[in-house]
């Protein structure tokens, strides 16, 4: 990995798939940051981020929220040259955050579990999703994974990492479309390299005959996954193989078409 900011936020050094290609994903922790830089960041925050940061119950919270969208606001403004105060941050119908317009020039996708802080952008001009969970195994995951999953997948899931992993690729597969999660996620078989999954929330029938390809990356830390619109070639669709930094962990290549 690259890293500045004395190693605290960190540029994902992706592998060389093709799909990843216009992709660069930051990661930090919000309570690492120094104090000036969390100050910076925050005078970026429009009127309205502020009124929705002071809302927030917690200072861990309060934190992560405003680190996040202050970071947002900073690498937005250096990589489309707009000061931070004229850039726009709207969110679609059902919640998906965009620069207002620049929906095509720069696709981003923000997500964040418990400190960490990941923020995806794709100079491809395509959709973009992104979903990152430190791996808490005090969490009863049979349980939930009896619930969420399908028996096929259920039956690959041996352990917190494995069911954190598919977790990330269902939430990823509905961040890239927009729509957020939905009641019916274990119909969402990602079992297999190639899925295809049948429309029944109305929400997703824009997205029917569209395919997604999704990369999914984990350690014995974190697990991430990236979605980006299309049918993404990839060498290593077959196979799980490791990114060039061994901190990235394991990377598998998944398919979706919905019908």
């Amino acid at each position: 990995m690259k890293e500045s900011k004395q190693d605290i936020i960190q540029i994902l050094e992706l592998p060389k798939e093709i799909g990843l290609a216009g992709v660069r994903v930051v990661l930090f922790d919000a309570t690492k940051l120094p104090n000036h830089l969390v100050f910076e960041i925050g005078k970026t925050l429009s009127p309205n981020e502020l009124r929705k940061s002071a809302k927030f119950r917690f200072q861990k919270d309060r934190l992560v929220y405003l680190t996040g969208r202050g970071m947002l606001r900073k690498l937005s403004s250096e990589m489309l040259r707009i000061p931070t105060d004229q850039l726009v941050i709207n969110e679609g119908q059902y919640g998906k955050p965009f620069i207002e317009g620049f929906e095509r020039k720069l696709p981003f996708n923000v997500s964040n579990s418990g400190n960490m802080i990941s923020i995806a952008f794709d100079f491809s001009s395509r959709d973009v999703g992104l979903d990152i969970e430190v791996i808490d195994k005090n969490v009863n995951y049979w349980e939930w994974a009896g619930h969420y999953f399908c028996k096929r997948e259920c039956d690959m899931i041996y352990s917190h990492r494995d069911f954190f992993r598919f977790w990330t690729m269902k939430e990823a597969l509905l961040k890239v479309t927009g729509v957020g999660l939905v009641d019916d996620l274990n119909t969402f078989d990602l079992s297999g390299k190639m899925n295809r999954i049948a429309v029944q929330d109305e929400r997703l029938l824009p997205f029917k005959d569209k395919a997604f390809t999704l990369y999914t990356f984990d350690n014995e830390q974190v697990a991430f996954t990236i979605g980006v619109a299309g049918a993404q070639h990839s060498e290593h669709i077959n196979t799980a193989t490791r990114g060039k930094d061994a901190n990235i962990g394991n990377l598998t290549v998944r398919h979706v078409y919905f019908y």
